[in-house]
């Protein structure tokens, strides 16, 4: 079977590999489910092993994102801008979602029982809940969903990034990192400072976070490949180089990271999975940004001899 190389969709930025993650999500349930896997390189990329196009992965992406912005997951009723659901809503979100095609998205961004350990009244997103003040996640979600088109998938797809467009940023891009004390402005400021982000990314990136389900954890939310406290965190990820399916990804993905290291049957068995490398990003939480988050440059924690 021919296989299709994403080269815009970097296997070293966080961003881009829960986009390529997203290609294979916005698939499921359908007959036609692509294999994906990475090249091993300086700079991986992934490979779809389907009898696929680009102009194919876009059309379905665009459906898929239509769908996905409509249901509960990213438009709850009642109507909520952001995921810090009072404790007593966060059940009826949850619920609600479940019958959707996006519902995994929900369980990826909060978890009942898990609050804010201050005040112990609202939902405790998933660490990937970089946003703050007034940057809510799910409108800034719903706009990227509803505002990207053909071309910037492609984009995303073929690269190179143009960083030309001022939709909002969820900010899981490393060239996020824009550090309030080197900046001559507010980095919470789009006025002065606007944020160029690349939305097919962006798109294709809250399809990819559905793979990462929460659960409640000690007085933060327990976020599927990620560890370490809210403030001094890290997330890793496992690049592998066997056509895989997206239950063995979703599989790779809660097993094949970081926090598991130091088990050695499992980095024993890494190499049969298929796995060659695993990279870590630590999770930079901005205080005077009002806990605006990045991630930082990656490392790679785990490589196959």
């Amino acid at each position: 079977m021919a296989e299709l190389e994403l080269p815009g969709l970097s296997g070293n930025n966080p961003l881009g590999f829960l986009a390529a993650l997203g290609v294979q999500v916005a698939f499921a349930g359908t007959p036609f489910q692509p294999l994906v896997r990475w090249s091993d390189g300086v700079v991986p990329v992934p490979r779809v092993t389907a009898d696929l196009d680009h102009d194919g992965i876009v059309a379905r992406v665009l459906e898929v994102a239509t769908q996905w912005r409509a249901e509960p997951a990213l438009c709850p009723v009642p109507e909520a801008t952001d995921v810090k659901f009072p404790a007593a809503g966060i059940r009826t979100y949850l619920s609600e979602a479940r019958h959707h095609r996006s519902g995994a998205l929900a369980a990826s961004l909060v978890a009942e029982g898990s609050l804010d350990a201050v005040t112990g009244k609202k939902a405790k997103p998933t660490d990937f809940h970089f946003t703050a003040g007034q940057m809510k996640f799910l409108a800034m979600a719903r706009k990227i969903l509803a505002s990207t088109t053909s071309d910037d998938l492609i984009e995303a797809l073929v690269g190179p990034w143009q960083y030309t467009s001022k939709l909002p940023s969820l900010r899981w891009d490393i060239a996020d990192d824009r550090a309030y004390a080197l900046s001559a402005f507010d980095p919470t400021d789009n006025t002065n400072n606007p944020k160029l982000t690349v939305p097919g990314a962006e798109c294709l990136a809250i399809l990819g976070l559905s793979m990462f389900p929460v659960f409640p954890g000690h007085r933060k939310t327990a976020t599927t490949g990620c560890r370490g406290t809210w403030r001094d965190g890290s997330f890793s990820w496992p690049l592998w180089n066997r056509p895989a399916t997206l239950n063995v990804a979703r599989t790779l993905v809660a097993h094949a990271n970081a926090g598991c290291l130091g088990n050695g049957s499992l980095e024993r068995a890494l190499p049969s999975l298929g796995v060659f490398r695993i990279l870590e990003s630590s999770i930079r939480r901005n205080d005077r940004a009002m806990g605006l988050a990045n991630f930082g440059p990656p490392e790679v924690v785990w490589w196959r001899d």
